[in-house]
């Protein structure tokens, strides 16, 4: 890609816990243009949420990002200070967790805690930021922005402040939007809403988004590329199209013939066994004690990603 807006490389974030240190993202390397979506998918538990915080610096301890390179325009975020990176979070790179509940202080006027986002990064008199608030609220498609401004996050239902949070990430106007399962605990129409608004503040906005999910059927409907991910590291990465067309790694197909098909009464497929152990992760091929089409170099030497058709890698030895 030329010119990336975001480039990650070789990304590594441990957790020193008593019993051994936990690989949550072992080696992550990603690029992300401008404009462009791109998906992080891949089952509970294989890194997807820790690549989201470690990009703006959000690892608590006992978590540490041991190593690599997370360039954002000309600068490694990594080798910023504490306050150039506040600098950048929530104006440059802003992040949608997973609760919206968990986002918003309950005793906090919605419109206020806007208002505040807005002046931490503007020279703004607070009449002006009010303005913008109210201007965010319309933007999202909050109803009577003038009077909700007031109102606080409880009488809103979990649609309504799930754009409450991503009104407040897009308050500063940022280049990149990570989103960490925005449509969790919602229902059906309401995830379809919030995608929709995405969809669509993406086109209106020109700005770029990563978007972290379990749903391949999510990552078709909003994404342009896709990174799978398995146990600390993406096994995957290309254009949607491509890879949804013809995966090329069998965590992949596993994951596609698990989807939802239109048929109720069929039966959903799932995968075999369970992640493995990131302490103790397996020898070779994390994926191999899983795999069906595992043979002896998957259990003794681990895959790096390959590139296939000069569109997309992989890790897998099978295609080598």
């Amino acid at each position: 890609m030329t010119n990336p807006l975001l480039k990650i490389n070789d990304l590594k974030t441990y957790f020193h816990t008593y019993n051994g240190i936990v690989k949550a993202v072992d080696g992550v390397t990603f690029e992300l243009g401008k404009g462009q979506t791109l998906g992080i998918v891949g089952e509970s538990g294989c890194g997807k949420s820790v690549t989201s915080r470690s990009i703006l610096r959000l690892i608590e301890s006992p978590g540490k990002i041991e190593s690599g390179s997370i360039h954002y325009k000309d600068s490694n975020l990594l080798t910023l200070s504490e306050s150039e990176m506040n600098s950048i979070r929530g104006k440059e790179i802003s992040l949608i967790f997973q609760d919206p509940l968990t986002s918003l202080n309950p005793v906090m006027k919605v419109g206020d805690q806007i208002s505040e986002a807005i002046g931490l990064h503007f020279d703004m008199s607070k009449q002006e930021t009010q303005e913008k608030a109210k201007k965010m609220l319309d933007l999202v498609g909050i109803p009577s922005s003038e009077e909700r401004y007031y109102d606080y996050p409880f009488t809103f239902s979990g649609g309504m402040r799930q754009r409450l949070v991503i009104a407040s990430a897009l308050s500063c106007d940022p280049s990149i939007l990570i989103a960490d399962e925005p449509t969790t605990n919602l229902d059906v129409t309401t995830q379809a809403q919030i995608l929709d608004l995405l969809s669509d503040l993406k086109s209106r906005l020109g700005m770029s988004i990563i978007l972290i999910t379990h749903n391949l059927g999510v990552v078709a409907w909003l994404c342009e590329y896709v990174a799978v991910m398995y146990a600390g590291r993406i096994v995957e990465y290309g254009p949607v199209k491509e890879i949804f067309k013809n995966p090329q790694h069998p965590y992949t197909s596993a994951l596609m013939e698990c989807l939802i098909t239109s048929d109720t009464s069929s039966q959903v497929d799932s995968i075999p066994g369970m992640i493995p152990d990131l302490i103790n992760p397996p020898s070779g091929c994390r994926f191999h004690p899983r795999c069906n089409h595992a043979f002896d170099r998957c259990l003794s030497d681990d895959p790096r990603l390959f590139t296939y058709d000069k569109k997309r890698d992989y890790a897998c030895w099978l295609k080598e």
